[in-house]
């Protein structure tokens, strides 16, 4: 590759190419003049146009313009809303092929990615273990958020002032990129098959009371976002529209609400009051218009109240999948005492502690705590115990190395931006027999990787599961070990 034609390749310049394999995060890889370029929204063997969007030190990042030639691979996505949503990046490849790419991106990421010296990272890839499939294939999410909001937005300037005009207010997902404005869905096949039944209700709920659709740019309006539960194992169904106004405003309009009291399987209808910037309300008002707050789902043979908020794998039966390669993993005996950070509402503890002497769950979410402990009391465990802080000041301080626990294995299942640094030092002070790394973004993890290697760890195993078929999102577990 040379330099000059490196640096003929600009922003605004088009160009066709041939997609080469798909990388981390779900992006098509080509190459023009030796430089990568990384194309969303494309998969291998597909002949596109592109338009290169920004050049960086090394590669450029392009949108797709069209395609001229589909891949040999190339099936018809499922979803009529697949070109437009971005919920689904891979619904045009076969299942096999997706999770053939996924267990290669883990491999790939591994070798080039983990901060490490050549020679040790040339042996990284052949920890990985063929791929988890997920076992249901679509309609696996037991979770479903939409937006209420507009199809369109235009501004005009009056008296110096801008005004924003939305139009069609519809019910939706947010595309890539636009926050202000939604795209109207028919269906997803992601969710459970009623959504489409579900949201021709809705829409006729919004076209009879025309309650006002809540704009981001102004702050104004009632209907904000629609909350779908469902228990896979139990059939049980919540739906929770979460609104800005305050009970005074919502109680002549809760007779509205309760046209969706009837519907099949449906244990929790619920109102939920947010009236701050964020979606997602901090100090949510929850009122219960049918039977209570709470749902319940099994994994497994433990049973879990799931509220709107909770902290909870959305496919099931994958989760399932991952909890039993956790416990291969970590391989526990009647006598290990286990930490479990980032515990969420402890369904790893809890599903751990039948193998162990003892399971302490870390959490920083309050409310998370609070449903680990409740379940954990439903389910009759005993044997496990719960602390409420950040990984790192808990690990630190309360749960300090050599003090009330001796932990033979940890378990840790951070966020996508992996673990704290002085929860990572934290682990290592602990200095356990094993560490069981769940992660759902292999960049990061590779990164602290890097660290458990220095620190005298060995990569035992990488066990990618398949939690999100038809995305590029792609789960791990794996297994380090403390060097002799």
């Amino acid at each position: 590759m040379s330099i000059a034609k490196e640096t003929s390749i600009h922003p605004g310049q088009q160009h066709r190419v041939t997609i080469e394999k798909l990388t981390h995060g779900g992006a098509g890889l080509a190459h023009i003049d030796g430089l990568a370029v990384f194309v969303p929204g494309t998969i291998p063997g597909q002949v596109v146009e592109i338009a290169i969007l920004k050049k960086k030190d090394g590669y450029c990042e392009a949108k797709l313009l069209a395609v001229h030639k589909k891949a040999k691979d190339e099936i018809q996505p499922r979803c009529a809303h697949f070109h437009d949503c971005g919920g689904c990046t891979w619904q045009n490849l076969p299942y096999d092929k997706q999770i053939d790419y996924k267990e290669d991106i883990v491999r790939e990421t591994l070798e080039h990615l983990t901060p490490v010296d050549a020679e040790l990272r040339s042996k990284l890839p052949g920890r990985v273990l063929k791929i988890i499939p997920s076992p249901q294939i679509f309609h696996y999410r037991n979770k479903l958020e939409l937006s209420f909001g507009f199809e369109s937005m235009r501004t005009e300037q009056s008296n110096g002032r801008r005004i924003y005009l939305d139009e069609h207010p519809s019910i939706g997902f947010h595309q890539p990129g636009e926050w202000a404005t939604i795209l109207p869905i028919s269906e997803c096949h992601l969710y459970d098959e009623q959504i489409g039944s579900l949201l021709s209700d809705v829409r006729r709920f919004m076209e009879d009371t025309k309650l006002p659709v809540f704009n981001p740019k102004t702050q104004k309006g009632m209907l904000r976002t629609l909350l779908l539960r469902r228990g896979i194992q139990t059939g049980e169904h919540m739906i929770a529209f979460i609104v800005k106004a305050k009970k005074k405003e919502l109680e002549p309009l809760f007779q509205y609400f309760m046209r969706f009291g009837g519907r099949s399987g449906l244990t929790s209808l619920m109102v939920i009051e947010n009236t701050g910037q964020n979606d997602k309300p901090e100090h949510p008002h929850i009122h219960s218009l049918v039977d209570g707050t709470t749902i319940s789902e099994r994994l497994f043979d433990l049973t879990f109240e799931l509220s709107p908020f909770s902290f909870f794998q959305t496919n099931t039966l994958a989760a399932e999948k991952l909890y039993q390669a956790i416990k291969q993993g970590a391989d526990l005996s009647p006598r290990d005492t286990v930490l479990d950070a980032y515990c969420g509402m402890g369904t790893i503890g809890q599903y751990l502690a039948r193998y162990c002497e003892k399971v302490v769950g870390v959490e920083s979410h309050p409310s998370a705590v609070d449903d680990a402990l409740r379940s954990a009391g439903k389910n009759r465990i005993t044997n496990i115990s719960f602390y409420k802080g950040r990984a790192e000041q808990v690990l630190a301080q309360q749960l300090k190395p050599g003090g009330k626990y001796d932990f033979s294995v940890i378990v840790v299942d951070p966020p996508r931006a992996g673990l704290h640094p002085q929860a990572r030092e934290a682990v290592v002070a602990h200095a356990p027999e094993k560490i069981v790394y769940v992660s759902c973004n292999t960049a990061t993890f590779v990164r602290d990787l890097a660290e458990f290697l220095k620190a005298g760890y060995e990569l035992r195993t990488v066990q990618p599961v398949d939690m999100f078929p038809h995305t590029s999102h792609i789960e791990t577990v794996s297994v380090l070990q403390r060097g002799k």
